[in-house]
């Protein structure tokens, strides 16, 4: 069995460069147009396999043009597809992805193939346990639940990026979470909330009211600010690491599979959180979502070549 477990959805990802994103009603005039393996659950398989991770990854695409393509661009990004299933007359996931100038990014999302993703059959032979399993909701979420409580029962760490937000989630997911990632805005949605409060005391006590179970973390990931470790009743702060961006499309998928990378070697959640914050720093440098996830050798070198005047705060 290998150390990392990944659940997830695989999207062709049609990228649309425009000067300003549009606004409703708008129509705008796209400057570029380009293509890449995309999907929350290949772009985090993409950067933990690239991050040195031992990974199995679990994906549907239709039986299209599309699947194979996609497909052959997993192999192509160190991702083994032999977990990923073709579904007979079902049309592989795309997402319809805007970047503008300043690297900010609209999507729209059709599922696809991947709203047909379960739990392939299980050798049945006993074998060792992941270390670590990671989903998000970009498939079904019932599928999830039974992967999560599959993994519980053998005692891996299991870890939820929670987004896109689904309040399902909260109900069926959270108290089978031993890890949450969120952003800004996902605990802002969670939390039944417009816009989060300034202060950080306030934001971890809104943080503390999702967590659904005492040994639970919830990892807020705050962009350029950095990321919170937050548990009941702790706190502790990743500075983020300086940098120009250039397309942000990808950058929390990144930090999601780097910071399971590390936690499959064994490392501590701090150290996971520091190197996975240093990833998604380099990737936001590069266009695409899975063809900007930096290598193993890239971060080591980023890490090894920061000054303190490239950590943010």
């Amino acid at each position: 069995m290998s150390k990392l477990d990944i659940l997830g959805s695989v999207n062709l990802d049609i990228v649309l460069r425009v000067h300003d994103l549009p606004r409703p009603g708008e129509t705008v005039h796209a400057t570029q147009s380009e293509r890449y393996l995309g999907g929350k659950g290949a772009n985090q398989a993409v950067s933990a396999a690239r991050t040195g991770a031992d990974l199995r990854f679990r994906a549907c695409v239709g039986n299209d043009e599309d699947g194979e393509w996609l497909t052959a661009q997993l192999a192509a990004h160190a991702v083994t597809p032999a977990d990923v299933e073709v579904i007979a007359g079902e049309a592989s996931g795309r997402a319809y992805v805007c970047v503008d100038q300043a690297g900010e990014n609209l999507i729209i999302v059709h599922a696809g193939a991947n709203d047909r993703l379960s739990l392939m059959a299980e050798p049945v032979e006993p074998v060792e346990p992941s270390r670590v399993a990671l989903a998000q909701l970009e498939t079904p979420i019932a599928s999830t639940v039974d992967f999560f409580r599959t993994h519980r029962d053998r005692g891996t760490i299991t870890v939820l990026n929670a987004a896109p937000a689904v309040a399902e989630a909260r109900d069926s997911l959270f108290a089978l979470t031993d890890i949450l990632i969120l952003n800004e805005s996902e605990l802002a949605f969670y939390a039944g909330r417009e816009v989060l409060p300034e202060d950080v005391e306030d934001i971890t006590m809104l943080a503390r009211e999702l967590i659904a179970h005492e040994n639970q973390v919830i990892v807020l990931t705050c962009g350029a600010a950095g990321a919170l470790a937050i548990t009941q009743d702790g706190l502790d702060f990743t500075p983020a690491r300086l940098t120009k961006v250039r397309d942000t499309t990808g950058s929390g998928d990144c930090f999601c599979g780097a910071l399971c990378a590390r936690l499959a070697t064994g490392a501590e959640l701090d150290q996971a959180i520091y190197f996975a914050s240093v990833a998604a720093s380099l990737s936001v440098e590069k266009n695409g979502a899975a063809a900007s996830m930096p290598s193993l050798e890239d971060v080591e070198l980023a890490i090894f070549e920061m000054t303190a005047a490239e950590v943010s705060g």
